[in-house]
């Protein structure tokens, strides 16, 4: 097997669970129970856990292709901005959608440019605790196995 493809079935058991997780949650927020219009506040914290999970998903897919020599280890100083970046990718493309689902099927997922904004924001943000989450981890802060 291409060492690609077994990447990317690599990183997709590792990683996905976490955006597949939120987007079904998502789904049954709005199909199921039609979560978003009875309570519009509920976008809020659907898209700071959507940054968390894509950052989630951009980073262990990154470390997954360092593992496997497709890519150099992360540097310390363009890893966090490379994951911010990606995450923010994310988040703008998940904006467009709702933008071309609001013209193409009549629904009201960005009510102003005000929401919109904090929609991008909070997905920002969740990608920025998805660093420092990672970077504590990274670093053993909180072993108990470590050295003093």
């Amino acid at each position: 097997m291409a060492v690609w493809l077994s990447w990317v079935i690599t990183s997709l058991r590792r990683a996905a669970w976490a955006p597949v997780l939120v987007f079904s949650i998502h789904l049954v927020a709005l199909l199921g129970f039609d979560l978003y219009r009875h309570f519009p506040d509920f976008d809020i914290p659907m898209h700071f856990i959507g940054g968390v999970a894509i950052a989630h998903f951009v980073g262990m897919s990154y470390r997954t292709a360092a593992r496997m020599k497709l890519l150099g280890e992360p540097s310390a100083v363009m890893f966090p901005p490379m994951i911010l970046g990606l995450t923010s990718l994310a988040a703008v493309v998940w904006e467009f959608a709702e933008f071309i689902a609001d013209r193409q099927f009549g629904t009201l997922s960005q009510p102003s440019l005000a929401d919109t904004l904090l929609d991008l924001l909070m997905g920002l943000f969740g990608g920025a605790v998805w660093m420092a989450g990672n970077h504590l981890c990274s670093a053993g802060i909180g072993r108990k196995d470590r050295p003093e």
